[in-house]
């Protein structure tokens, strides 16, 4: 039963991140000395990456975006990618020299420099990391 939930909401997170556009932008971002501060409801700190946590934000080709914040404050390494109030979650089943192999079910996350690549069955959806401002 778990898998069945957990593959409708990646599968449900991968349509609503591959199939929407948002001509709005990203008006809301301010920029601080310890990172990058998103204001309004949805508040989200993009941290040093030294840190055991920190998020990015990454934009898909037709424009989508997606919060991915990379985890090892429990000591094993997790991604998590939100995108329109959604979340899945994996832990790193390989470490590569510039990223790494994140999996969970039946959905497969490569992380590699600034690219990430989202796989589960025939769908794959890449974002690239999004370009800040100083």
């Amino acid at each position: 039963m778990k898998k069945l939930i957990y593959s409708a909401a990646a599968i449900a997170l991968l349509f609503n991140v591959s199939c929407k556009k948002s001509a709005e932008g990203n008006t809301t971002i301010l920029i601080t000395d310890s990172g990058l501060t998103k204001s309004g409801g949805d508040s989200a700190v993009i941290t040093n990456q030294n840190m055991d946590s920190y998020t990015d934000r990454y934009v898909t080709e037709d424009g989508s975006g997606a919060l991915v914040t990379f985890d090892n404050s429990t000591g094993k390494k997790m991604i998590s990618i939100e995108s329109n109030k959604m979340t899945i979650k994996a832990p790193q089943i390989e470490a590569l020299s510039n990223g790494g192999v994140y999996a969970d079910h039946d959905f497969e996350i490569t992380s590699k420099n600034d690219t990430i690549t989202i796989i589960q069955g025939n769908n794959v959806i890449t974002m690239k990391k999004a370009r800040t401002s100083k």
